[in-house]
């Protein structure tokens, strides 16, 4: 079984490696380069500007969590969280899933507790081959918890533009989740504390986790719209004569590029994933409670 599972497991991160790529594209005749990207980035609002792409998710309460690597947050930014916390949960949670959602927010875990889990934590990774102690699976349990209101506040807290679901913080975030997955498979963690916690969680957040991404996709899409339109001659004057533009074959010919681009094909690739990964921790936690007959 773990041939099987760390088979499956590597082929599914040589796709998802691409949550690295930058602005990787496919070099054609009309081909994006970051150059023409950040002249689009340069008319969104301020309030919107790259300098601030660090700091939109962050709040009271578990923030040392990420506040070691990225600072802490104004305090117009934690009354903009708790402001948009509070409409989020009221107008766009399931009511079946409200109160439960609720509750992991609100859960309380110390800074110092924090801390002392996460020196237990740190140096286990998706590599790591061991049977885990008590201390360590307990020290989880809290990291899980944090990770499951940091992924929540994500969802909950990003504007909609361009490169949101792809800076460093929510790279973090995903790929600790998915890593603490393929750890307590391959160590074969029978915890079930700890198995169900992480998928309850997981599968809760898969609808809206895929909605936003599919909301991300749609915005990164019209970037690249915009960046074609904006710096290619044929298209500009074609716009300037009032000409049907989505008729032109070149346009076809422009977008077939784009949608080779590596930072294109990401959208998909994650989205499967992550819907993969939770399927390995369920059918991982089905097997644990069934009984072979020698």
């Amino acid at each position: 079984m773990k041939m099987k599972l760390n088979k499956i497991v590597a082929l599914t991160l040589l796709g998802v490696g691409v949550l690295g790529f930058g602005g990787n594209a496919v070099a054609g005749k009309y081909e994006i380069t970051e150059e023409m990207l950040k002249k689009v980035e340069e008319k969104i609002p301020e309030e919107f500007a790259e300098k601030n792409k660090n700091k939109n998710i962050q709040h009271t309460g578990t923030d040392w969590y990420f506040e070691h690597r990225y600072g802490t947050p104004t305090k117009e930014r934690q009354k903009d969280w708790l402001e948009t916390k509070e409409k989020w949960l009221e107008t766009e949670t399931d009511k079946k899933e409200y109160e439960k959602i609720k509750s992991w927010l609100s859960q309380k875990i110390s800074q110092e507790k924090l801390k002392q889990a996460l020196k237990l934590t740190s140096p286990l990774n998706k590599n790591t081959s061991k049977t885990l102690s008590q201390d360590e699976i307990q020290a989880l349990k809290i990291e899980t918890q944090v990770l499951r209101q940091q992924f929540l506040n994500y969802l909950i807290y990003r504007p909609s533009r361009y490169g949101t679901l792809y800076q460093d913080k929510f790279r973090f975030l995903y790929n600790r989740s998915k890593d603490l997955i393929i750890l307590m498979i391959d160590n074969k963690v029978k915890d079930k504390e700890l198995l169900d916690m992480t998928l309850e969680y997981r599968k809760t957040l898969e609808k809206e986790f895929l909605y936003i991404h599919k909301i991300e996709a749609g915005v990164f899409d019209s970037v690249l719209e915009t960046a074609l339109m904006d710096n290619f001659p044929i298209f500009t004057e074609a716009k300037k004569a009032n000409k049907p533009v989505h008729k032109m074959p070149e346009y076809k010919e422009a977008h077939k590029e784009i949608n080779n681009r590596d930072d294109v094909k990401k959208f998909d690739i994650i989205a499967e994933d992550y819907k993969e990964f939770n399927g390995f921790l369920e059918k991982y936690i089905y097997l644990q409670n069934v009984k072979t007959v020698d």
